[in-house]
This record gives structure tokens, sequence and C-alpha cells, in this order.
């Protein structure tokens, strides 16, 4: 008796074999290159990627896996929720693009579920092929989504309830937490049921609220004009208070993050500070300030402490850039020049130079920045000293070219201290041109007012008296 049971177990396992060697005949034609190489293989009930990596890479099973995988996520449709958030930008293919390659890299990424049908190795190609049920598919979606679903919303919960308490900083936070939970969803219905507020749509609600929240921030500055001196160290604090005001209540809010530039000036470098515990948002720059005009400082909300860096597949940073709804505001202030006593030394050739064309362009330069010069030291808060020299160079007779060297010293002392506050040294600029040394001294200056522009005056602004 056992011995025929042995016997029909062993007849059951050959017939397995058999059927799983008709079924591989089936997938591979003759000659040896699978059918499914030759003609993409279509179903109803599954998607199917089929992946091709050239052998002479490394990795080149991993690569054909990952081109099958992503094979497989363009058989996935990606159709917007008419209740979706995503609706307000249909208009701009480039955003809606933009979303459906995050979702497919998304897809790509955690997919599951899939199995591997075939793979045929070639002379110069490896070749894979996977299937993935669409029912599977699917219910592992539909699970996935209420998870997202799950954690948005207690991530809503607590962004609403630190909104309420005037967190507005934990409030931003938790509400992009809360849309990065759900961001690969959104052409999903992400309606959830709240106790306190009935059925909403996560992704409309969210960007809603971050929206309102936006429009009832207020920055405003504390004195109409602020009177500051360029490059004094005793200057007046120049700031702004940020409220958050709605109908009922104007509140000052703290631990806000703001970037604060100077949009009528070319200062590159932003200042980021943050809101204080009076919602006084402080600019120290700006005794950096150009004198002799009236001036703007704007503080604008930074948002990339929230959303991230302005980078590719960041969305929401996208959704809000695009409506141009960041709160900002505006500083004034007037800023009085230092006065300023000129000493100058300078040679061309070794002769007094006629004009001084190299401190000329020097205090052209200082004075449209910092300075007003008065006649007499007695008068001056501050004593700026330029030694100058341009020298010749060689001369190449085969291309009429000629070179000039530009040295310059440049000190600024503080006239009631005496103290030196700030030097720098121009060394070998190097000009050259054909036609004469004094032609090739002109291109030494250019050069040098270039590097006036790009790295002295930038080195000022750092300086305080």
């Amino acid at each position: 008796m056992k011995s025929r049971k042995l016997i029909h177990k062993a007849v059951f396992f050959i017939m397995l074999f058999m059927l799983y060697a008709c079924s591989a005949s089936n997938l591979t034609a003759t000659g040896g290159k699978p059918q499914w190489v030759k003609e993409r293989p279509a179903s109803e009930d599954y998607y199917i990627g089929i992946g091709m990596a050239d052998k002479d890479q490394d990795n080149y099973i991993r690569v054909a896996k990952n081109n099958a995988l992503s094979d497989m996520t363009s058989e996935i449709s990606v159709n917007i929720s008419s209740n979706s958030v995503l609706r307000q930008f249909e208009d701009q293919t480039g955003f809606r693009e933009e979303f459906e390659s995050i979702t497919r890299m998304s897809m790509k990424d955690e997919l599951e579920g899939y199995e591997m049908i075939d793979s045929y190795n070639g002379k110069d190609n490896y070749w894979v092929y996977y299937r993935l049920s669409i029912e599977k598919y699917r219910r592992i979606k539909r699970d996935k989504l209420e998870r997202a679903k799950d954690l948005a919303k207690e991530f809503f919960e607590k962004a609403e309830q630190s909104e309420k308490n005037l967190d507005i900083h934990n409030a931003l936070n938790y509400y992009v937490k809360a849309f990065d939970a759900v961001k690969t969803h959104l052409d999903e219905d992400l309606s959830v049921f709240l106790l306190n507020r009935g059925r909403i749509n996560l992704g409309n609600t969210i960007y809603q609220n971050i929206q309102e929240i936006f429009s009832n921030l207020r920055v405003e500055p504390a004195k109409e004009v602020f009177q500051v001196r360029a490059l004094a160290g005793n200057n007046p604090e120049v700031k702004a208070i940020v409220y958050y005001e709605t109908t009922d209540s104007k509140n000052r809010i703290s631990d806000l993050p703001f970037t604060i530039s100077f949009p009528g000036v070319d200062i590159e470098n932003a200042e980021q500070v943050q809101s204080n515990s009076s919602g006084e948002i402080i600019c120290s720059g700006s005794h950096g300030y150009p004198g002799g005009k009236q001036q703007k400082i704007k503080a604008t909300l930074n948002t990339e402490v929230y959303f991230g860096e302005d980078q590719g597949g960041n969305l929401l940073k996208q959704m809000f850039n695009h409506q141009g709804s960041i709160p900002y505001g505006y500083i004034t202030v007037d800023v009085s020049e230092l006065r300023a006593y000129y000493s100058v030394k300078e040679t061309e050739f070794g002769k007094p130079a006629n004009g001084k064309p190299v401190s000329g362009l020097i205090k052209r330069a200082l004075s449209e920045n910092f300075f007003s010069f008065v006649p007499n030291p007695d008068q001056a808060e501050v004593i700026i000293k330029v030694t100058a020299n341009t020298v010749e160079g060689k001369k190449l007779d085969n291309y009429d070219l000629h070179t000039a060297y530009l040295h310059c010293n440049i000190s600024i002392v503080n006239a009631a201290t005496n103290e030196e506050v700030y030097s720098t040294v121009l060394q070998n600029i190097k000009g050259m041109k054909s036609g004469s040394f004094r032609m090739a001294a002109m291109d030494a200056r250019e050069k040098a007012k270039t590097k006036i522009e790009q790295q002295i005056i930038p080195e000022l602004r750092q300086i305080q008296f």
C-alpha cells in the first residue's frame, strides 16, 4: 500500500514538471529567443513589464529588472479625481506632467506583488519579463491609500490644533507632513471624516489651510522710516513685526523663518532670520546699505524651511510659487553716508599719475556706496588712504602687445580712534592691449574696477565703525 502511494506521488510530480516544461516551451519560440521578446504580450488581467539591459554594463540583471518595472508602471494610468487639488492646476501642463512623473517614480519604487515570468540571456542583451495582477495591484493600492489617509489625518488634526494655539510654525510643519503623506495619491479620492468638521478632502483642505495661514500673516515695519548710517555700528535696530490677523484678532507670531533681501541693491547674500518672542524680525545688515537715498528691505517668509528646496518633485512649493501668495513685507530705511577724507598717492610708469585714474575709480565706487568726501581730515569720521602704482610689463613685438601691472593698497582708519578697520591689496592686476603701455594700463584698471565691485564693496558691507 505504501509503495503504491509513493508511486502515485512520483507520477504526480513528474506530471507537474512536464506541465512546467510545456509552459516554458510556449514562452520560448524555436531558435531560443522567447516569443515575448519578439512580440510584447497583452493581458486584460495583468500589467506587463519587459526590460532589457546591455550585458557589457555593471549589474545588468538589476538594470533589466528596473527597466521592466518602469515599463510596467507606464501601463498604469494616472487619472486625476474630479475633487483633487490638482484640478486647480490643470491648465499648467508642466505641473501635471511633473505630478505624473513623481507618481510613476513612486509607483515603481513601491510596486509589490509582481512576479518574474521568464528571462532570456541573449548574446549581447539580457531580457526579463515581469507581470502584476491588476486586481492584486488595486487591492494593495487601496490599502496604501487608507494608510496614507490615516497618517495625513493625524498630522492634519495636529496642524489645526497648533493653528488654534497660534503656533503657526508647527501648524505649517504639520500641514506639510500631512500633505507629504498623501502627495503620491493626489489623483485619488482623499475624503476622510473628522468629528469636528465632517467629511473633507484632505488634499484640498491642506492646501486651503496653508493658503489661509499665508493670507492671514502680515509683515509690517516697526517704524515708517528707519534712519541709519552706512557702516555705523551704533545704528538703531531695523525691524518688522509679524502678525497673524483674522476678523477677530491680531497677534504677534514668533519662531517664523524669514529671508531678508535687498531688491533695489546689488547685494546677493540674503540674510536668514527668525521672528523672536515678540514677533520681531530684526535686520542686522542694514548698515551695509548704500547711502544717499531711501532704500527698501524685503522680508519674505522662508518657505524652504517647510516645503524644502525649489527642485524637481516639490509639488507643494510649486503650487504656492504658482499662486504667488508667499507672505512678505517691506522696511524703509534712509541711509546717510559716513564723512571721509581721501588721501592718495598714485604713480604710473614711475611718474605721478595725471588725473589719478586708479584712485579715482576707487573713490567713485566708495562714494556710490558708503562715503561722502570732505576736504579736511578734521571733518572726517574715517580716513581712506590709497597708494596705487602701475608699471610696464613686457612688449610682445610679434603681436604688438603691451602689458602693464597695477598694484594698489587701500586702508580705512577710524578717525576718532586712529584704528585701522579695513585693509586690502590689489596685487599684480595684469592689463594687455595692442598699441601702447597706456592702453595696457587702461585694461588693468578695468579689471581692477571689477575686483573693487565684486570683492572690496562686499567686504566693506561686513565692517562697522
